[in-house]
């Protein structure tokens, strides 16, 4: 070992820079390798053949230009429809708008969906951003995208054959035959309510209907025994279609709630407290007065 003019002993620098080297060159390496395997696990994943599915926030859609929002193709009467120059309008148009606005991006509606489940498939698969079709989070779903908080939470309902449910409330309360309904009963194929129906009426078989118009043809044609979904369309059912309050009751679970939501990609942390800051700052724009109102429009 040497001294050198200003003290320092330069063998033992020449040792540290050794090992420093040496320390850098291994660095580089598990690097490099840790790269390789990144690489080799992406090459075998679901994203390496479907770029959409690669994880996205907001700013991939900033950067995009564009929120693609899905909802399904037949209009939700109160919350979205088409007008007569066939323009969306409605509430959650609204809602998806503002989103748009805020993020300073255009809104692109992707209107094809057939089925509820359709618009969570589309954002789970990564073809669209989010989902807004008065969607209801269930478990299920849940497991497969965010959701927002809800923008809406309505009360599920029942509308009843007044005659099968006497028959079967003999020696019990009505409410005790309801929430132990064992009659036939009409829900929307793949909607929310085939899992509500599964879990809140054990003893029910469900008839699952392509759409909520042919529910209450059924029921009105003695097919099924009652249908479910949430208050407001049962309300709306009785206030375009009166002439049902004498042959069928109605009822509303207090105990059992739909949380309507906006459906997020999954990957989408930053986009789902952004969605949220704007239904926050939309309150008053889903009331049930006023989206009964122009549900009859």
């Amino acid at each position: 070992m040497t001294t050198d003019r200003r003290g320092y002993r330069v063998g033992t620098m020449q040792c540290h820079v050794g090992t420093l080297k040496r320390a850098a060159w291994l660095l580089l390496f598990s690097l490099s390798l840790l790269r390789t395997i990144a690489d080799a696990a992406y090459a075998q994943s679901p994203f390496s053949d479907n770029p959409s599915l690669a994880l996205r926030d907001s700013d991939t859609i900033v950067s995009r230009g564009i929120l693609r929002v899905a909802i399904t193709k037949f209009d939700l009467p109160g919350f979205r429809w088409r007008n007569r120059e066939g323009e969306l309008e409605g509430p959650e148009i609204v809602l998806a708008r503002s989103i748009g606005q805020l993020l300073k991006v255009g809104v692109d509606y992707v209107d094809d969906h057939p089925t509820f489940e359709a618009v969570v498939d589309s954002i789970a698969s990564g073809r669209t951003d989010i989902g807004i079709s008065k969607l209801s989070q269930t478990p299920r779903r849940i497991l497969r995208v965010r959701f927002s908080d809800p923008y809406l939470t309505v009360r599920q309902a029942l509308l009843f054959d007044r005659v099968h449910v006497g028959n079967e409330a003999v020696g019990r309360t009505t409410e005790d035959a309801l929430r132990r309904f064992g009659g036939s009963l009409a829900v929307i194929s793949q909607s929310s309510y085939v899992d509500f129906g599964l879990r809140n009426f054990p003893n029910a078989q469900l008839v699952e209907m392509q759409t909520w118009d042919d529910s209450i043809d059924a029921l009105a044609n003695g097919r099924v025994d009652a249908v479910y979904r949430d208050e407001f369309e049962i309300r709306r059912v009785l206030l375009t279609r009166p002439a049902l309050i004498v042959r069928f009751g109605s009822a509303v679970l207090t105990d059992q709630h739909s949380l309507l939501s906006i459906a997020i990609c999954s990957s989408c942390t930053r986009l789902q407290q952004f969605v949220n800051y704007v239904i926050a700052e939309s309150q008053g724009l889903f009331a049930l007065p006023s989206l009964l109102t122009a549900s009859r429009r």
